[in-house]
């Protein structure tokens, strides 16, 4: 990405555009791993890297770090947040609690079998997609899978709270390299699911889902444990591009 000139003085609304823009693209470079975990963030290098002035970056930071993506030393500055073993766990802690939520609000609402026919095609494909390595595609059509769950409720606040989980799980994942073979496991699991909402059966429904995310939770933090160590620390690499 070629720098651009800074926009120093904007209206209340151009602003609120560029600290948008800002925060998007660091977030997509975090998630695409362009930003790696413990990279040191300045404001003065991603203002110049953006073409915007120092106080969109400043607001963008405090918004990623609000939200878990960047960590903040006193006196040091910003970094790109690391993930370690304990924090894949209450990730997946949080993922439970949300999508048992989830669950409950479409038997309340009565969406359950209109969820139910969404998640069966969902998992059709995702079935095709079970038999080899774990890919990118894989992991997004699980993630389609389980924020359509969420977006059947009508609650979008629960949905964007479920994404920013999911995309953090994956950046670890892609990070790790970490390889979930289990085959057509994860599928049948969807498969039960959908069944215990097709027969509107709330409790099997919560049964097969608190298992399911509790498992690939035990998986990845003992990897995590075993294979790679908990937490390597920050780098203290200084960020020099998005692109």
């Amino acid at each position: 990405m070629t720098p651009r000139k800074p926009i120093n003085s904007l209206a209340g609304d151009e602003l609120d555009v560029l600290v948008q823009s800002a925060y998007q693209q660091i977030k997509d470079a975090i998630l695409d791993n362009r930003l790696r975990p413990g990279t040191k963030l300045t404001h003065q290098a991603l203002a110049e890297m953006l073409g915007v002035s120092r106080t969109p970056v400043r607001e963008s930071l405090e918004r990623l770090y609000q939200e878990g993506y960047v960590s903040r030393i006193a006196n040091r500055g910003h970094y790109v947040a690391e993930i370690n073993s304990a924090d894949v766990r209450d990730l997946y802690e949080t993922r439970e609690a949300l999508e048992t939520f989830a669950v409950q609000l479409l038997f309340v609402k009565g969406k359950v079998e209109a969820a139910a026919k969404r998640l069966a095609a969902i998992n059709k494909e995702y079935r095709k997609t079970c038999e080899a390595k774990l890919t990118r595609e894989r992991l997004q059509l699980d993630r389609e899978f389980h924020l359509t769950l969420a977006g059947e409720t009508g609650n979008d606040y629960l949905v964007k709270m479920l994404a920013g989980v999911f995309d953090r799980l994956i950046l670890k994942r892609r990070i790790e390299g970490f390889q979930d073979l289990r085959g057509m496991d994860p599928y049948d699991e969807h498969v039960r699911l959908v069944s215990a909402l097709g027969k509107k059966d709330e409790a099997a429904a919560r049964a097969v889902l608190n298992s399911h995310i509790g498992s690939s939770c035990e998986r990845f933090a003992n990897y995590l444990e075993v294979e790679r160590g908990a937490n390597p620390g920050l780098s203290g690499l200084v960020v020099k591009r998005l692109a």
